[in-house]
Formats: C-alpha cells, sequence, structure tokens
C-alpha cells in the first residue's frame, strides 16, 4: 500500500514540475527518488553524476523485470543472481539499479545483511540518463529506448522513448 501512495505522490510532483533542462530533468527525477527514499534510507547510495565522472571498473546490477530489460540496460549490467560469481572474478565496486532507485535499495539492504558492500543508484536509470548516461539494448547497441512504470515516470531526457 505504501507503494501506491508514493506512486501517487510522484504523479502529483510529476504533474507541477516541468521543463526539459538538464538540470530541470534531473530535479524531477530526484523527486522521483525522494517518494521512495524513506524505504531505502539505509542503503548507501550514489548519484549518477558521481559514476559518469568517476571512470573506474564496476559492477553494474540491474534489478528490474525482465520485461523492463528486454528494453534496455545500462552498459554492461549483469544480474543480481550473477553477482557473486562476478565478484569472485574480480572485486570490484557493485552498483544496483532499477528504474528510480526503490527496488534497488532493497537489494542494497538485502546484499548489506550478507556483508556485501554495494551501493545504489539513486534515481536508478532515470537519473543515469539525466547526466548524459548511455543505454543499450539486450544486442548491447546503443538505444534510446528505457522502460518505466508508467506516464508519471516518463522523466527521460528530450530524444529518449519511456515505454511503459
Amino acid at each position: 500500500m505504501r507503494l501506491k501512495s508514493q506512486l501517487a505522490a510522484a504523479l502529483v510532483l510529476f504533474a507541477v514540475s516541468g521543463g526539459t533542462s538538464a538540470e530541470s530533468l534531473a530535479k524531477r527525477v530526484d523527486r522521483l527518488y525522494q517518494a521512495v527514499e524513506a524505504d531505502v534510507i539505509d542503503a548507501p547510495a550514489v548519484a549518477a553524476y558521481a559514476l559518469k565522472q568517476d571512470q573506474r571498473a564496476r559492477i553494474w546490477v540491474d534489478v528490474r523485470s525482465a520485461k523492463e530489460r528486454k528494453v534496455s540496460a545500462i552498459p554492461g549490467a549483469i544480474l543480481l543472481a550473477e553477482l557473486p560469481a562476478a565478484l569472485k572474478a574480480k572485486k570490484r565496486d557493485v552498483v544496483v539499479y532499477c528504474t528510480v532507485g526503490y527496488r534497488s535499495g532493497l537489494a542494497v539492504l538485502e546484499l548489506k545483511k550478507q556483508g556485501i558492500a554495494a551501493r545504489n543508484l539513486r534515481g536508478g536509470i532515470l537519473a543515469w540518463l539525466a547526466v548524459g548516461g548511455a543505454i543499450v539494448d539486450p544486442a548491447g547497441k546503443p538505444t534510446q529506448k528505457v522502460h518505466v512504470y508508467g506516464k508519471a515516470w516518463a522523466v527521460v531526457p528530450e530524444g529518449f522513448e519511456a515505454i511503459y
């Protein structure tokens, strides 16, 4: 039930916010994240802009549904089930993401209980797009499509298509 009220709040925030500049887009994504932040506040988070500028190797973990991943993903992202093998191969910075940061925040809390130092991508794939991050389709080719929950979550840069 809490998620439904968060979605309702996000709809209101979306309706009263506007603009298409990168700064405006980032603010709109941040408002979406703030609607779910209380539930994942204990999950260490990282801002998309920090990752965009920091080119260190990292393990991207996508916790979105198969339907969402069929549209696009952050390049090189793996599934949560693949994380143990990836960590054995090479210890790297682990960043977990979903659409806006709710599901990934919950996943980070579970990983934290297992002793895995992971961080939640604050604002999810939408924040990644807002800072100019690239996404790819399942074949690994650049795409301008991203899956979102619905119209209220269709906070994507100009030239991108929100699929829901």
